[in-house]
């Protein structure tokens, strides 16, 4: 049997740092991505992958993908924008979540810039880089670490590169960003609002070592594996170039959580009529998802024990309409995902929306004819040697096309 070392403990910080941009503020940014970005619509331009199903092995054999693992954080484009202090411009650093919400972070990252690197009054701008935010447990540290770990880039030093392969885009990650970056962490400390890492890729053939090796030594939380084509631009949405692996017990779906009807009794005070009993579950705890705009439909129930219940109280939080992370248990009804702690539920405060329902059934295919863990050891050879055929074809057309440039026949 295959030795699973992927963490199920969530890593994310309870809160985006820095403060959150007033809305008049947020709408001019927005504007400001968009036309970096040269698209029409101001929402959040992030990818989003989709679930890996069993069709998916032969699509890792069609094509090359890299592979990394999926780190269990809060999900944020990172924006390096800038402000005019009069005499120079001055470094700002921006988080944005998925709901297209901005915040200011303090102190800024102060990124080198790559063509004058030595310069210490030069900074990287108009930069989007794609990541997740995450804590870090850091040996002989009481506090984890706050982290911001980039695996893709959509714009930089002012200009759009989602129209570029993958690879290409992590290229210009390493030498624009991190290059510089590192150099000057090296020649000592530097303020900033947090650490900024390299995702680190690995070929889609790999699978053993990153369950064996990579995973087992992983300082934050991961729910499962992320693959990303090679050859294929940043695409604005759902990619179905991106497939997001997960082992079953992490299938998880978010939806909506809408609470029933309190029961009611009489207080027998001389008031009149019965009142609702606010101790008491109110039932059913209806589980939403969307189907378009605005429209959400009942999908199933959620069960909750007098125990969950007591807990969901002690919260003291909110419960109605918030987004809520779930699981389906093996007697087949959904109950919700628990934080470290064994009783908070995993909310998803982060998102604007629960899933669609096109991504409800993906999850739900993935529930039912899963992809395991064995399933792609199996399939790690098979696809080692299709991609060395498509190197092997691609080395050789490049030949062709230099000796038909040079007129050699």
């Amino acid at each position: 049997m295959p030795n699973s070392a992927t963490a199920t403990h969530s890593s994310a910080p309870p809160q985006i740092p820095g403060t959150h941009v007033a809305p008049q503020d947020a709408e001019e940014l927005r504007g400001v991505v968009a036309d970096l970005l040269e698209r029409e619509s101001t929402r959040f331009p992030g990818a989003q992958p989709v679930s890996f199903a069993r069709e998916h092995i032969s699509e890792l054999q069609r094509n090359e993908y890299f592979m990394c693992e999926k780190t269990d954080g809060i999900r944020c484009l990172l924006f390096l924008y800038f402000r005019d202090a009069g005499d120079a411009f001055e470094p700002v650093t921006l988080l944005i979540d998925r709901k297209n919400q901005y915040f200011d972070v303090t102190p800024p990252l102060r990124i080198p810039y790559h063509r004058d690197p030595a310069d210490p009054n030069k900074f990287l701008f108009n930069t989007v880089l794609d990541g997740e935010l995450v804590h870090d447990t850091v040996p002989g540290q009481p506090k984890p670490r706050l982290v911001f770990y980039v695996f893709d880039c959509l714009a930089i030093d002012g200009e759009n590169i989602t129209s570029k392969p993958f690879d290409k885009r992590l290229g210009r990650i390493k030498e624009w960003i991190f290059n510089p970056y590192e150099r000057a962490r090296q020649r000592g400390p530097i303020p900033e609002p947090f650490r900024m890492k390299e995702k680190q890729m690995y070929a889609a053939y790999h699978t053993q070592r990153l369950f064996q090796e990579v995973l087992p030594r992983l300082p934050h939380g991961n729910d499962g594996l992320i693959f990303t084509c090679k050859n294929t631009p940043y695409h604005f949405g759902t990619d179905r170039h991106i497939l997001k692996w997960k082992p079953p017990h992490e299938n998880t779906i978010d939806f909506k959580l809408r609470l029933g009807q309190f029961p009611t009794f009489d207080p027998e005070d001389g008031e009149e009529g019965m009142i609702e009993d606010y101790e008491a579950m109110p039932l059913p705890f209806s589980l939403l998802v969307q189907h378009n705009s605005n429209n959400y439909q009942h999908f199933a129930d959620l069960a909750v024990t007098e125990e969950e219940w007591e807990n969901l109280k002690a919260l003291d939080q909110r419960l109605d309409g918030r987004i809520i992370e779930c699981y389906r248990g093996d007697d087949g009804k959904w109950r919700y995902k628990k934080e470290d702690d064994g009783t908070t539920p995993r909310w998803r405060d982060d998102k604007k929306d629960a899933n669609h329902i096109s991504t409800v059934n993906s999850v739900l295919e993935s529930i039912e004819n899963p992809v395991t863990e064995r399933d792609l050891l199996a399939a790690s050879t098979s696809i080692k040697e299709a991609v060395y055929r498509l190197l092997a074809e691609e080395k050789e057309s490049k030949k062709r096309k230099f000796s038909e440039f040079n007129g050699v026949q």
